[in-house]
């Protein structure tokens, strides 16, 4: 009976010490059930966060910038996009004739010295015969004053016969200077093609921004058949207020927005004189555009930025950089490796710009253009760890 006794303890024992051993060994199961709180943790860390790479950002087409320290204020003007007058040309006839051959059409790039266009044209015609006329001309008087030159030397002839031929060179030469400018005045191709034919070349290169000329037209001479610019640069007229103009001086920057695209302008010029139909002082600002972002003739709005005292303004962001993320205002800050989703506090606003009160430090590089296609990123980043 004492035997059953302590067997039956023994047992009780250890079915108890299982248990126990059993507890034990449950609490690193608890720490490894912990792993999807983690995880979790983990996916918040990556939600906000997008990752990109440099070529992906620069085929999104994704604009950066920074952020305004100082700011003092912005002025917004409308403004429109225009060639820059300085890095453009108008390509016309100086003599009529029919247009036998257009070679370039609106929108095509061109060279320097690129033949646009051919033209048939009797001037040039006999243009070209006087000039040949006046170089055989010469030629002749050349030859003839040569001999003479040499008969006098010898004592042969007389200083007379010397100097009436030395006056005939001078005569023959400037005929053929005066041909000469009749052809070069006619255009920079006259001569150089068949005899008769006028070739209008390009002056500089870019792009074809005005054609008015079509295969077996009629046309007159000091008519502008073509209009050639460089688009990498670009000129934005802006219209200003006397007051608003008094407020900042040439050399300014000026920030240009249109349609979730921003650029960095700069102003080069502005006028002092009003516009006498609309009481406006013209300002002009100058625009990179080697991405050719912009188009001639486009409206956008632009953003002059007020010098301020170093260290008595706020900080700011062009409005563009703002996304509502989880029914916040949100930057994207550039990263290694991508952009960091940052929430910020924002103030008033100013023009294009909105003031910021909290949440960025002032020396981020930031995404200011695009910034749309950087949202939909990140809502397919925080879809996909949702549902994982």
């Amino acid at each position: 009976m004492q035997s059953l006794y302590r067997a039956s303890l023994l047992s009780v024992l250890l079915a108890l010490l299982v248990v126990t051993g059993c507890g034990r060994k449950a609490e690193p199961e608890t720490e490894a059930g912990a792993q999807p709180a983690h995880k979790e943790e983990h996916a918040d860390e990556h939600a906000d966060f997008v990752k990109l790479s440099d070529k992906q950002i620069q085929a999104a087409n994704i604009e950066l910038g920074v952020v305004r320290r100082d700011f003092a204020g912005a002025i917004d003007a409308p403004g429109v996009i225009a060639v820059d007058p300085q890095r453009s040309a108008a390509v016309s006839s100086s003599v009529s004739g029919r247009v036998i051959d257009v070679r370039k059409s609106l929108g095509d790039p061109i060279a320097r010295g690129d033949v646009l266009a051919i033209i048939d044209s009797r001037e040039v015609a006999q243009f070209t015969a006087d000039a040949a006329i006046a170089e055989r001309q010469r030629a002749l008087a050349e030859a003839t004053f040569q001999r003479e030159e040499s008969l006098y030397s010898q004592k042969v002839s007389s200083r007379q016969e010397y100097d009436n031929s030395k006056a005939a060179l001078d005569e023959a030469r400037a005929r053929l200077r005066l041909a000469q400018q009749q052809l070069r005045s006619a255009g920079s191709g006259a001569g150089s093609g068949q005899t008769g034919q006028l070739r209008l070349l390009a002056p500089i290169s870019g792009i074809v921004t005005f054609r008015q000329i079509n295969m077996g037209d009629v046309v007159d001479g000091h008519t502008k058949l073509f209009e050639v610019a460089d688009l990498g640069n670009l000129s934005v007229e802006l219209s200003l207020s006397p007051a608003d103009a008094g407020r900042f001086a040439v050399g300014a920057p000026v920030d240009i927005t249109a349609e979730n695209r921003t650029a960095r302008a700069r102003i080069s010029q502005l006028s002092r004189v009003l516009d006498p139909n609309t009481r406006q002082v013209r300002a002009i600002a100058t625009l990179a555009d080697s991405k050719a972002n912009w188009r001639v003739g486009e409206t956008v709005r632009a953003s002059i930025a007020l010098p301020a005292t170093p260290g008595a303004g706020g900080m700011a962001i062009p409005r563009t950089a703002v996304q509502t993320i989880e029914d916040k205002p949100t930057v994207f800050v550039r990263e290694k490796e991508g952009f960091a989703v940052r929430h910020v506090a924002l103030g008033g606003i100013a023009g294009a710009y909105v003031t910021v009160q909290s949440g960025l430090t002032g020396a981020e590089q930031i995404a200011v253009g695009n910034t749309f296609i950087l949202k939909a990123e990140h809502g397919k980043g925080a879809a996909g760890d949702h549902h994982d």
